[in-house]
C-alpha cells in the first residue's frame, strides 16, 4: 500500500506542477481522458461549519491555527462542491465516498490472518499480520478511513471496482 500511496502523491505533485505551468501560460487546463482522485478530510457543502475548518498542527498534534510559520495549517474541503465543479468542467463519472469504502472496493480488508498460520509459518504470519494492521489503520472510520475520496473521470467510466461507488 505504501507504493500506491507514494504513486498517488507523485501523481498529485505532477498535477499541481502542470496546473502551475498552465496558469503561467494562461492556458485552459482540461483533462480530456483519465481519472482524477482527491482525498482529504472533508465535509459536505451543507454541513460546512459556520466558523470554517482551519486547523493547525505541530509535531502531529493540534494547535491553534496561527499563520506565522510555527505550525502546519490545513482546512477541510467540501468534496461535493469539488465534484460539482468537476462535473461542470466535463467529468463524465464521479464517486464521492470514504477512504474505507474505496480501499475495501480495491481489495483491502484489514482482517487478521488465521491463527493456524502462526505456528507452522511464523514469519509469514507476522508479515500478514503487519499488513492487516496497516490495512486496518487505513480503513478505520474514526481515523484515516474517514477521509473523503472524490474520484472523477473524463472520457471513460469509473475503474472496475470503484464503479459501484459511483453516485453522480
Amino acid at each position: 500500500m505504501k507504493k500506491a500511496t507514494a504513486g498517488l502523491a507523485l501523481a498529485g505533485a505532477a498535477a499541481a506542477a502542470t496546473l502551475v505551468i498552465a496558469r503561467r501560460r494562461r492556458a485552459p487546463l482540461r483533462l480530456r481522458r483519465g481519472v482524477a482522485v482527491a482525498m482529504d478530510y472533508s465535509h459536505r457543502r451543507g454541513e460546512r461549519p459556520r466558523a470554517g475548518t482551519l486547523a493547525g498542527y505541530r509535531d502531529g498534534r493540534p494547535v491553534p491555527p496561527v499563520p506565522d510559520g510555527s505550525c502546519d495549517l490545513t482546512a477541510h474541503v467540501a468534496l461535493d462542491a469539488c465534484a460539482a465543479a468537476g462535473e461542470a468542467a466535463g467529468a463524465c463519472a464521479s464517486a464521492l465516498t470514504t477512504q474505507r469504502q474505496a480501499l475495501m472496493a480495491l481489495g483491502l480488508c484489514g482482517r487478521r490472518p488465521p491463527l493456524s498460520l502462526a505456528e507452522p509459518e511464523a514469519q509469514r504470519y507476522l508479515q500478514a499480520f503487519q499488513q492487516a494492521c496497516e490495512d486496518a489503520e487505513l480503513t478505520d472510520l474514526a481515523g484515516l478511513g474517514g477521509f473523503g475520496w472524490l474520484i472523477q473521470t473524463a472520457g471513460l467510466p469509473l475503474p472496475g471496482p470503484l464503479a459501484a461507488l459511483g453516485n453522480g
